[in-house]
């Protein structure tokens, strides 16, 4: 599993691990969230948590993450930054290898 992660995001990673983190075994859950459609492709959340049995484990840096079978493929190649600009503050995920919406554009029934 390759996983980048900029610096400006490790930094705000290991601040936000510091504060909020209850366990040394925690570490940062990468997955893959329902909810995503159309063009968009699927949506990506990160949490504290700890392994379990056929997670990917990998560290960067000093931070350890974790991503479950489910989510690796689209997962793998990612990269993940910290943004703050005018327009948003915030994580952003961006995945290669994560599938588009499927040939279409846009949610909801594909009725004719």
């Amino acid at each position: 599993m390759n996983i980048t992660v900029t610096e400006t995001a490790q930094t705000h990673l290991t601040d936000l691990i510091g504060a909020r983190a209850t366990s040394t075994e925690q570490a940062i859950r990468i997955f893959t969230a329902a909810g995503g459609c159309g063009c968009s492709g699927p949506r990506f959340g990160m949490g504290l948590d700890e392994a379990g049995e056929g997670d990917a484990v990998m560290k960067v840096g000093a931070l350890t993450f974790v991503v479950d079978a489910e989510s690796a493929p689209q997962l793998e190649d990612a990269s993940i930054d910290y943004v703050e600009d005018v327009m948003q503050q915030g994580f952003s995920i961006t995945a290669p290898n994560a599938a588009s919406g499927g040939g279409g554009c846009g949610c909801g029934g594909g009725g004719h």
